[in-house]
């Protein structure tokens, strides 16, 4: 059913996918074909760069792989979906395709109602950007880190932040509701951009949850409550104002939190874990160059120091290393939060080491999972 009403949600697409799909193509079920043409021509245009990133990327890992190695990678192709004509890509409906958490809490009931709501949704993502729920997609593993180059894609310019606000525009949108519910894809989107073009913007903020774990409760809030709510009843929703789920409330709020006593997305722990596992790798890098374990007791950052002296790690490789043990503390005992230059120079400092790596044809499985 065409959406109508003022109300836009927009949440996650799923890495949990269904992987078979049909050859044609549905233009029209595309949210390429709801944007005026400028917009569609961009978003066209970013889902031909994300693509060539993602196949192309010779360092970036989830979980050890290299992403173009990941399983439904492979067989993706520069299909219609995404600016090419590959007549080998094979499609599904974006709702039919995703099977992650968010996807199952709706069931079939709920997914009935999505596709029956007369409110607008869209689908965010790393590899599409935005996405229609009838978006005839291929199955795809594109997850998102926040150093990675593909943010860049949809951050540059405020391109996809434009391209939402050309679908405000073009259906006369006057609110939105943030169902993302983590901050590495939500902050794909500037939102004070979209609050400046006279749109209410409601973050919806778990009581005891953030990040995937928050994805449960919300598909049960939208399957049980807010799909087929009347529109007037969903525009009435005030900020601060709260609705209950099975397993607690959600709370709407101006800012995506955390708010109070309540939980904080785990972005910072994400980096803990990240820069753990980098000074790891540092660890068995001086291994390597020292043909050892070196000295009992000895700080990682003085073996670096005293290894640059004896002549057997290089300034270069020095430095990578304490950029990445200088970060590491503040951010695993102060909750520091990195902030872009500090990505840049770590990812700059990792790849320096990584080059090295790689050259000598060392096995250093610490280098496979982080990128």
């Amino acid at each position: 059913m065409p959406a109508n009403s003022q109300v836009l949600f927009v949440t996650l697409g799923s890495f949990n996918q269904l992987p078979e799909g049909v050859s044609e193509y549905s233009l029209r079920d595309s949210l390429l074909a709801q944007l005026p043409e400028h917009a569609s021509s961009m978003l066209r245009e970013s889902r031909q760069r994300a693509f060539a990133w993602l196949k192309g990327t010779k360092r970036t890992r989830w979980k050890g792989v290299l992403l173009p190695l990941l399983k439904y990678n492979q067989s993706l192709v520069a299909g219609y979906d995404l600016g090419g004509d590959d007549p080998h890509a094979l499609y599904l409906p974006a709702l039919r395709r995703f099977q992650g958490r968010f996807f199952q809490a709706l069931e079939l009931e709920g997914k009935r109602k999505l596709f029956l709501s007369k409110h607008h949704v869209l689908f965010l993502c790393g590899l599409y950007g935005l996405m229609s729920p009838t978006e005839p997609i291929q199955a795809y593993d594109c997850p998102i880190e926040p150093a990675w180059r593909l943010n860049d894609i949809w951050k540059e310019e405020g391109l996809l932040t434009q391209i939402l606000l050309d679908y405000i525009s073009h259906h006369r949108i006057t609110r939105i509701f943030d169902f993302t519910a983590m901050s590495v894809r939500r902050n794909l989107i500037d939102w004070n951009k979209i609050r400046a073009a006279s749109v209410d913007v409601l973050h919806a903020v778990g009581s005891m949850a953030t990040n995937d774990d928050l994805l449960v409760p919300l598909g049960h809030l939208w399957r049980h409550e807010l799909l087929d709510a009347p529109e007037g009843d969903l525009l009435a929703i005030q900020l601060g104002s709260s609705k209950r789920t099975p397993t607690q409330e959600i709370w709407f709020h101006a800012k995506p939190g955390p708010h109070g006593k309540g939980p904080r997305e785990v972005e910072r722990d994400e980096w803990v874990e990240k820069l753990e596992r980098m000074q790891y790798g540092v660890i068995r890098f001086l291994d390597k160059v020292e043909g050892g374990c070196g000295k009992r007791g000895e700080m990682t950052g003085k073996r670096v120091e005293r290894l640059y002296t004896e002549g057997k790690l290089g300034r270069k490789h020095a430095n990578a290393m304490h950029a990445i043990l200088g970060l590491r503390n503040p951010v695993r005992y102060e909750e520091h939060k990195p902030k872009p230059h500090e990505i840049r120079e770590i990812e700059k400092a990792w790849n320096e080491l990584l080059n090295k790596v790689e050259n000598e044809g060392w096995d250093l499985p610490a280098f496979g999972g982080v990128s």
